[in-house]
């Protein structure tokens, strides 16, 4: 959890004293009075709701909160559940390596990867307080029907260094749907120690999107490349794998 709580620090979801995150006694005895009360949620799920309070979104507490429907919400995202292994069709690809340490979540007509995924999703939503200045940048049409798209998307391949694979797939509410489409935003920069800009990629429906916090360095006249170094650094060192550099970032649409 530690690179969700850098992230979270960027973009102003933690109390204003700053890192580390501090867990009060009172808070522990009466939330998770035993070893037994923590174990009763899946472990990823656990270790969010241990500090999740200490967050929030808008004046909103970002604290877990259970519902007797075995939903659960965090602020005001839409509520999500558990999606235990026995309830995916056979040979769905989040069934391989399913961990129930970290399952796999439903939320609307998304399913994630695992909590950690969702987790993630979520951060990402909730990346617009006052003062963050996270935008779109950089926006590319590559076509669903690309193969290097279909790399990008579906690849196990994406080292830490290259960034933060986030897997989800809209599934049109139906587990079972014929046609699913495999979505992945992919964190470039933000979640490493003494990273100050948060940056991810947003690629889906055969699109590639960039995303920032970084301030920009230079006037709209100026490649995009001295305005954004550090997002734009980070983001060619991804895209450079797929052979994509150049389609998204030489060619694609500048929208700040």
């Amino acid at each position: 959890m530690g690179r969700f709580i850098r992230l979270a620090a960027i973009y102003r979801l933690t109390p204003a004293n700053g890192l580390p995150l501090v867990l009060s006694a009172q808070w522990l005895t009466a939330h998770l009075p035993s070893r037994t009360a923590f174990h009763q949620l899946p472990l990823a799920i656990a270790i969010y709701r241990s500090f999740g309070h200490l967050l929030t979104h808008s004046g909103q507490s970002l604290a877990l909160q259970q519902a007797d429907n075995g939903q659960y919400r965090m602020g005001n995202e839409a509520p999500f559940r558990v999606v235990p292994l026995g309830e995916l069709p056979g040979g769905h690809p989040y069934a391989e390596g399913y961990k129930r340490t970290d399952p796999v979540i439903r939320s609307g007509g998304w399913l994630y990867h695992s909590f950690s995924a969702f987790l993630l999703y979520a951060l990402l939503s909730w990346s617009h307080e006052e003062g963050v200045g996270h935008r779109r940048v950089l926006a590319a049409n590559i076509g669903r029907g690309d193969n290097r798209y279909g790399r990008l998307v579906r690849t196990d391949d994406i080292s830490e260094d290259q960034g933060i694979a986030v897997d989800y797939r809209d599934v049109w509410f139906n587990l079972n749907a014929a046609n699913p489409i495999d979505l992945r935003r992919v964190i470039v920069s933000g979640f490493r120690p003494n990273e100050t800009v948060a940056a991810h990629l947003r690629v889906g429906y055969g699109d590639i999107d960039l995303r920032t916090t970084e301030p920009s360095a230079a006037d709209r006249s100026q490649p995009l490349a001295d305005r954004y170094p550090v997002s734009v650094g980070a983001a060619r060192r991804l895209l450079q794998a797929f052979e994509l550099e150049r389609d998204v970032i030489d060619r694609g649409w500048v929208v700040d």
